[in-house]
């Protein structure tokens, strides 16, 4: 694999900035609204970009699966994923939870959520990074399958595909059937518990993964090509259904971003405050929402107290991404 490539920890920025309006923000202007309100599927697009740069990463590694090669991907993940998302489990149960229970704790510590009631939940962006450690755990095993058997790169394009139209009429599966603290989401596949936010997420994975094994189709107007899928990204905002495209057009963008040819939206991803939105892109997403639970006012003004609360979660996760996430490591590796 290559070495980092800057744009896309500019794209991780932008979609964990555009995740924190979304929890915090509502506008009344129709066409600002028809973005900022569709910040649930950015996650599909953490989720497809994971699974794409994972692909290219083991892709040589996991051609035979060995016990020392799984375990050593195992604790990167644990390295990557686990100091940030644990302080923040102590910080809710210290001071922030009523009456926490030890089930609550320990789901959330084994990142389980996604197989137990939403009302486990300790911070309700913690669904995500439960089915992602899922996901974590069977992709030595998935890519192994995919590189062993040859599994067409079309067949797992069709197949997230396929998973992402069962996904909103899936039952609810998960153990203790409890009434629901919170309202589940009518927006339209914002499906956030349950087995079926894990289908959720596979079907971006094997998005991310199939256009990562795609060959490359070269035109004479490539740019012109991104730019256009660029454009019908954000045309998509403004429907409902069109949201079904939008971790497939993803996947086609982070094609072109990892590739080594340059244009106006590599650019921008690749500015320094992009850039350094992109660095501390997981801390913001865990910890924009607890701000967000505790309606703090700063000032009598709806929207310049949310730009205020969001560049406080903007300072708190710099704070973190330097004093935990490049600091704190589980294990040596």
């Amino acid at each position: 694999m290559k070495g980092e490539i800057k744009s896309l920890t500019g794209l991780r920025g932008i979609v964990a900035l555009w995740v924190t309006f979304f929890h915090f923000s509502y506008f009344k202007n129709f066409w600002i609204q028809s973005v900022i309100g569709k910040g649930y599927v950015a996650v599909d697009i953490f989720f497809v970009l994971s699974a794409f740069l994972l692909a290219v990463s083991y892709s040589g590694k996991f051609q035979h699966l060995t016990f020392d090669g799984v375990k050593r991907f195992y604790k990167k993940r644990i390295n990557r994923i686990y100091p940030v998302y644990f302080f923040s489990i102590l910080f809710i149960i210290l001071f922030i939870a009523k009456d926490p229970s030890w089930p609550e704790f320990l789901i959330n510590a084994g990142l389980v959520q996604c197989f137990f009631n939403p009302n486990y939940l300790l911070n309700e962006v913690y669904w995500s990074l439960s089915t992602e450690w899922v996901c974590y755990l069977i992709f030595p095993f998935m890519l192994w399958a995919i590189l062993r058997y040859e599994i067409n790169s079309w067949f797992l394009i069709i197949s997230g595909l396929a998973l992402r139209c069962i996904v909103p009429y899936l039952p609810d599966i998960y153990f203790d059937h409890a009434p629901l603290i919170g309202n589940k989401s009518s927006q339209y596949l914002d499906i956030v518990s349950g087995v079926s936010s894990l289908v959720r997420t596979l079907s971006s994975y094997f998005l991310g993964i199939g256009i990562a094994f795609l060959p490359e189709i070269r035109v004479k107007k490539n740019n012109f090509v991104s730019y256009g899928t660029v454009i019908l990204f954000f045309l998509l905002l403004y429907t409902v259904r069109g949201l079904f495209f939008i971790p497939l057009l993803s996947a086609i963008i982070i094609k072109h971003l990892y590739s080594e040819r340059e244009s106006l939206v590599k650019a921008f991803l690749e500015t320094k405050a992009v850039y350094f939105l992109g660095n501390i892109s997981y801390s913001l997403y865990i910890i924009h929402y607890i701000i967000r639970k505790q309606k703090i006012v700063i000032i009598d003004s709806y929207h310049l107290n949310n730009f205020l609360l969001i560049g406080l979660s903007i300072l708190l996760s710099y704070f973190s991404y330097i004093l935990i996430e490049k600091r704190v490591k589980i294990f040596k590796i």
